[in-house]
């Protein structure tokens, strides 16, 4: 039993379906369901003390910030409980990989994820670009990730820059277009979707100055994933894109 949608996703690419008891309910959203199409298929739960002592599961993966009033609980389940911390770089990605591989008995499994991640990122290795051009990731009303994080780690794997320099800073339209990235960077998990945030990037200054410099990457909700290569991918080729 899965009680985040990291861990979800994580058991979802080393389990067999047949062995998966519940997985959130994020799992239902387009966004995973693009990537992980079983989730349709598999119980969800809303990570509810109720949910988990109707499954009885004999494991339960879930993060590092449990809530202090449902440890209890989990440890009187009898499952053995596996936290799974936050991935801020590819490092961790290959340690959280082996972490659940070895709890699901899928080791093999996730040495083959791992190898397949470490190919793809040798590959944008020899594509990065001479001049590594500067980038903000937008579209999160006004929430700018920066350095230390797994937003860092794939702009740095694609060959470009963060241009926030602390851990993560709050922009207005103004303070952006003072910062002057070379790319607006979007994830894709909430795309389309109508906000306030979306109104935000609908501002006639950001459509004027970088039309054709924005670039959609695979989000997956943050989550630190082999398939989160992927997403530094996208935003390489993005930029190879608009230097033709």
């Amino acid at each position: 039993m899965s009680l985040k949608i990291c861990t979800d996703e994580l058991l979802l690419d080393l389990a067999p379906t047949s062995h998966i008891a519940s997985i959130t309910f994020l799992s239902r959203e387009t966004a995973s369901l693009k990537v992980w199409p079983q989730g349709a298929h598999i119980p969800v739960n809303h990570n509810t003390a109720e949910e988990i002592l109707a499954v009885h599961p004999d494991l339960i993966l879930t993060d590092t910030f449990t809530p202090p009033s449902l440890k209890p609980l989990l440890a009187k389940t009898g499952a053995r409980i596996v936290e799974v911390p936050p991935a801020e770089n590819f490092a961790g990605i290959r340690a959280n990989v082996r972490l659940v591989a070895r709890a699901v008995g899928e080791e093999k499994k996730g040495e083959a994820l791992i190898a397949r991640m470490d190919a793809q990122l040798r590959e944008l290795k020899a594509h990065r670009p001479k001049h590594p051009p500067s980038v903000a990731q937008w579209g999160e009303g006004g929430y700018v990730p920066g350095k230390g994080g797994l937003f860092d780690a794939l702009l740095k794997a694609a060959g470009a820059r963060n241009v926030e320099t602390r851990r993560f800073g709050y922009y207005d339209v103004e303070a952006l277009l003072a910062a002057n990235p070379d790319f607006l960077v979007y994830g894709d998990t909430y795309a389309g979707t109508r906000s306030l945030r979306a109104d935000q990037d609908l501002h006639p200054a950001l459509l004027e100055r970088y039309r054709g410099r924005r670039i959609t990457y695979r989000g997956l909700y943050g989550c630190g994933v082999p398939e989160a290569v992927e997403g530094a991918r996208q935003i390489q080729d993005g930029i190879r894109g608009a230097a033709r």
